[in-house]
């Protein structure tokens, strides 16, 4: 009876086995798939090995479990072949997943989730490398402008040494345009000023006196705006024709006779009607120049070489220079009572004596007409002449005589072909004389004597007509090379100052900027300009030159690079242009209170470098103001608190000011130690303290809620300094009219509630302070303690004084621990050090 009872209970029934198996079937088609979405487990070799070792030893484990439950199944008559078979379609139809997966132990995971935690930090120190690079990669992006394409075209400009030519569309699109300092405009084809005016003292000193004589000029281009009583005019090239008038050698010559030149042009710049015009005021000049700088060579030999001089008339000095060149040896020259009249003739017109030549001619006319009948009609008529032109009628009679006498004439006076060739402009189409030894002086005086660029030259033939242009053409195309050390002088007296510039700029940068400002401040740049658009480039050059010229020295003389930049406005169309320079300047040195100006302990605004020539340059207040925000926001980003606190002060934005002080303030007054003085030097331009006391006491509008914000600050430096003097009672008092912590013997636990509930609306810069101010409060209580112990008060009062400070104390250290996430732990936490000691 027991043995069917034992085995009754053991049997499972086959069609509840059945029925088992279904819903197990049923069950596991929700299970999730073997090749479901998720990722797989990456584990470490070593990671693999562990866990290897790990399984290997519970699969032991189960191993040593006997199989003695399976006679259970086949008692209840269990098919074990349909249940393999049933396993195997599960398998085929990938509903399970891998057992091995499934068994997870509580070990496998603990080490999954140490490995994955492994991966998390490693995963986060590199994002956060990974960003830091990418930050700065930005950082350099927004900082640094490199112009890659502009730095590959100077290197291939130097290696190769190439001249860039431009096309007249190219020269168009390049003064199109923005000039940007130091990048993408080049200074004539070449950016990279090798000046340095602080490489040794000699190159400083000469810096210095330029900057001197361009800020002399400055002051008077000032006063000339300002006032009306100014009449002498700042002759610039004089005071550069004194610097270099004793030097003796062939670059100190060139630079005098340059500078000479300039300034004999200041007065063909009153802005001609046309350029035809002003080419033939330029040709004027220059005929003049030579003619002066000729007779005074002429007077310098009759006054040191020669012995008999005889009276000192123009026609006997000229004598004497034709005696001293041993002109009167030539067996061609036409000797007449032993002078050779046509190279008199001819000398006299060289040394600009047209009257002395005349009355010559006039004296020896009997002389003429055996020779040339004609001549002395055709000369009378040249010098009477305003525009040195012979009536038509002359014109055509000389040029006949000229081409049937003299020019076939093999042995003829030499300088009788020069002067008819100068009365009638003749034979044009040769300008050169072979037969004379001529100077450079002589030839270009020569070549002047033939220019003719009047109104009427448009109306002269082809084979008579010679202009300025076509003379500097020809200039042009010689180039530096056949006129030695007098090319600059050359391109000067031709007209060419835009090539003088460039030429005299490579050949000393310093000497070459300084001869363009004299060029642009006697007007030959503007004047020569045929329209806008080259008087627009010509100007946008000048720009670059001073730009270029001030990088050596811009941070170093702030202030003389304003008096350069300034010039910029020499140009009328150019003022935009300088003001954006003036801009970066500032930008750039940030010498705000050189260049922009400060405001004084009295609040009154002291203007700066740039204000001082605003009325040389049109700066209106809209763009200081605009230039000085910008500049204050940029400092303010960069932290450089005190150029920005000195920037908005200058644009006026006193709630920013006001502020920036607070927050300044704040930050001064919890990094400081406690037993450091606050104010140590009364510079009021650093010291946090002084700034806010000086502003609250100039300025009155601003908002109240700051001035209150301020007003506190204060009172906690007051209190500090009251702390450093060991004043325990008064530093007390003084804590508890601030109102910001508990430390009334009368506060209670509701007080120091509310008090600490009230630091969610108090300002940043005071709560920065909070833990100092406890500091102050607790030292203060722990030494007032000591005090009283040590007094001699009866019992009664040192009880009640002592039981004062120690419920003051316990409402700090309350305050503390409800506000302790504000402040360092290590406050706190001597905080409740202190309070033990009581």
């Amino acid at each position: 009876m027991s043995k069917e009872t034992t085995g009754s209970t053991a049997v499972v029934p086959l069609t509840n086995g059945k029925r088992l198996l279904n819903e197990l079937l049923e069950s596991a088609s929700a299970l999730p798939a073997r090749d479901s979405d998720l990722g797989d487990i990456q584990l470490g070799i070593n990671e693999i090995r562990n866990r290897a070792n790990k399984l290997r030893k519970s699969t032991k484990e189960l191993e040593s479990d006997g199989l003695t439950q399976a006679h259970y199944l086949l008692a209840g008559r269990v098919s074990i072949e349909e249940i393999e078979s049933n396993i195997k379609y599960l398998e085929r139809a990938k509903v399970l997943e891998t057992r091995g997966k499934a068994q997870t132990h509580k070990g496998d995971l603990d080490s999954y989730l140490r490995s994955k935690k492994d991966e998390n930090i490693l995963s986060a120190i590199e994002q956060a490398l990974g960003t830091a690079a990418r930050d700065f990669d930005t950082f350099v992006n927004q900082n640094i402008t490199l112009d890659w394409k502009q730095r590959r075209e100077e290197v291939f400009a130097s290696v190769l040494k190439r001249s860039l030519s431009h096309t007249d569309d190219q020269t168009k699109s390049k003064a199109k345009k923005p000039i940007s300092w130091g990048k993408s405009f080049k200074l004539l084809d070449d950016s990279t000023s090798k000046l340095n005016v602080n490489e040794n003292y000699l190159i400083r000193g000469k810096f210095e006196r330029y900057a001197k004589i361009i800020n002399r000029l400055n002051n008077h281009r000032q006063s000339l705006k300002l006032s009306t009583t100014v009449e002498d005019d700042f002759d610039l090239a004089k005071e550069f024709v004194e610097i270099f008038k004793n030097g003796s050698d062939n670059k100190s010559r060139q630079l005098f006779e340059s500078w000479q030149i300039i300034g004999g042009l200041r007065d063909a710049t009153s802005r001609p009607s046309d350029p035809q015009t002003f080419r033939s005021r330029i040709v004027s000049k220059a005929k003049t120049h030579l003619q002066l700088q000729f007779f005074e060579f002429v007077n310098n030999i009759y006054n040191t070489k020669v012995v008999e001089k005889g009276l000192p008339t123009i026609v006997n000095k000229i004598k004497s220079f034709i005696e001293y060149q041993k002109l009167n040896s030539n067996g061609n020259l036409l000797i007449v009572n032993g002078i050779p009249i046509w190279a008199l003739i001819f000398y006299l017109l060289r040394a600009g004596c047209e009257k002395e030549a005349l009355d010559l001619v006039l004296e020896n006319q009997n002389i003429f007409k055996k020779v040339e009948q004609s001549f002395v009609p055709y000369f009378k008529a040249y010098v009477n002449s305003q525009d040195k032109r012979l009536p038509q009628d002359l014109i055509t009679k000389i040029q006949n005589e000229f081409n049937n006498h003299i020019k076939k004439s093999v042995d003829g006076d030499p300088y009788r072909y020069a002067v008819y060739k100068i009365l009638g402009r003749c034979q044009l189409s040769r300008r050169n004389i072979s037969n004379i030894a001529l100077t450079v002086e002589d030839w270009l005086w020569m070549h002047f004597m033939l220019v003719q660029d009047g109104p009427q030259s448009d109306f002269d033939p082809a084979h008579e007509k010679y202009t300025l242009v076509d003379f500097q053409q020809m200039i042009l195309s010689y180039g530096p090379t056949k006129f030695t050390n007098n090319y600059l002088q050359v391109l000067l007296l031709s007209g060419l100052y835009d090539d003088a510039s460039r030429y005299s700029t490579e050949l000393n940068e310093m000497d070459g900027v300084h001869l363009s400002i004299g060029m642009a401040y006697y007007q030959l740049m503007q004047s020569s300009a045929n329209d806008k658009a080259q008087l627009k480039e010509r100007g946008d050059k000048f720009s670059k030159l001073l730009g270029t010229y001030i990088k050596s020295f811009k941070f170093s003389d702030p202030r003389i690079a304003v008096e350069y930049l300034v010039l910029i406005c020499l140009f009328d169309n150019e003022a935009s242009t300088c003001h954006d320079a003036l801009k970066e300047l500032i930008l750039e040195t940030r010498e705000f209170s050189i260049l922009l100006g400060k405001v004084n302990s009295a609040g009154v605004r002291v203007p700066g470098k740039i204000e001082q020539r605003k009325s040389l340059i049109n700066l209106d207040k809209d763009f200081l103001h605009k230039v000085t925000e910008q500049a204050a926001i940029t400092a303010d980003k960069e932290g450089r608190v005190y150029d920005g606190l000195l920037l908005y002060q200058l644009a006026e934005e006193y709630q920013i000011v006001i502020s920036i002080i607070n927050r300044l303030l704040g930050e001064y007054l919890s990094n400081t130690e406690l037993d450091q003085p606050l104010v140590e030097d009364g510079n009021t331009e650093t010291n946090p303290v002084l700034i806010a006391q000086n502003f609250l006491a100039v300025y009155q509008n601003v908002s109240v809620e700051k001035q209150v914000i301020c007003k506190k600050l204060l009172k906690i430096a007051e209190i500090r300094q009251l702390y450093l003097e060991k004043d325990w009672d008064e530093t007390l008092r003084r804590i508890e009219e601030l109102d910001i912590l508990p430390v009334s013997a009368n506060s209670n636990l509701a007080d120091t509630r509310l008090k600490a509930e009230e630091l969610s609306y108090l300002d940043e810069s005071l709560l920065k302070n909070i833990p100092n101010l406890l500091l102050i409060a607790m030292s203060c209580v722990s030494q007032r303690k000591e005090q009283i112990n040590a007094s001699a008060f009866n019992g009664l009062i040192k009880e009640e004084k002592t039981r004062e400070l120690k419920f003051i104390a316990k409402n700090c250290v309350v305050f503390a621990g409800m506000v302790q996430y504000k402040m360092p732990r290590e406050t706190f936490s001597l905080l409740i050090n202190l309070e033990a000691t009581l």
